[in-house]
């Protein structure tokens, strides 16, 4: 089957243990007004599937919804399956420098080929700021969500400090500050919180002794190594939430946690 490969290119990552924290450049709060769904995805049926698309701001509003609606499609096929692949080196010795991180993600196309011809929009908003959409997948009448309309940001959540503790489920936080783009902020928030998931799952750490020599000096490292290669099975974005006293994206993925035999 062929897969769709992404790398991520990460800026500056400020926090590793349970946070991504991902640095770019801010220039307006963005994002004030929400459907109630984009800040926590409603419990579905079994066997039922949700997740929300978005896009930035479009003057023809049906081609917006088209590219909120490509994007949940995208967001589907990865919450059933995708390949996480993740590897980054740091001095032990109290400097904040990062040596060659890897984020890269595979998803199969048979599967989002699948999901395109089952769909159903339960749900859609369209604001200032962009156009939000949830989907459902495969169709079903099982499901039905009342439209709210927009409404602003609630109170911080307590998820956003601490991981949620639960016998059932296994979480990852992502967390990106100060972007100029609320579509890439999101974005990139949703892959960190998936990629930190796939860390709490299963991770692989080592260290290496680094010798470095010149014409007079010899200067010695250690070099801390985190790194796994993963495959999440219905993992889902289950709750964001935007800081905007700081400017900061949060959000949370959730995967089930494996049945002991």
């Amino acid at each position: 089957m062929k897969r769709i490969s992404i790398v991520i290119l990460p800026i500056v990552l400020f926090q590793f243990c349970g946070l991504f924290h991902i640095g770019g450049i801010s220039e307006a709060l963005c994002q004030t007004l929400i459907p109630s769904w984009f800040e926590e995805i409603p419990k579905s049926p079994t066997g039922i599937m949700l997740s929300v698309g978005y896009c930035g701001k479009y003057q023809d509003k049906n081609l917006a919804k088209q590219v909120a609606i490509n994007h949940a499609l995208i967001i589907m096929a990865k919450q059933e399956q995708i390949r996480l692949i993740f590897e980054v080196e740091e001095f032990a010795d109290g400097r904040l420098r990062l040596l060659n991180p890897t984020f890269e993600q595979f998803y199969e196309e048979s599967i989002l080929s699948r999901i395109m011809q089952d769909y159903k929009v339960l749900d859609s908003l369209s604001t200032e700021d962009g156009y939000f959409v949830l989907l459902s997948h495969p169709s079903s009448d099982r499901l039905s969500i009342k439209s709210t309309g927009g409404k602003s940001w609630g109170s911080q959540p307590r998820w956003t400090k601490e991981l949620p503790g639960s016998k059932d489920f296994v979480y990852g936080i992502g967390m990106v500050g100060k972007y100029s783009s609320c579509v890439r902020a999101w974005k990139d928030a949703d892959e960190y919180a998936r990629f930190d998931l796939g860390k709490n799952i299963e991770i692989e750490a080592g260290s290496i002794h680094a010798v470095q020599r010149d014409n007079r000096f010899i200067i010695e490292s250690k070099i801390l190594r985190q790194s796994y290669d993963t495959t999440l099975k219905n993992s889902i974005i289950v709750a964001r939430w935007y800081d905007a006293k700081e400017d900061i994206y949060y959000s949370l993925c959730r995967q089930s946690k494996p049945v002991s035999d």
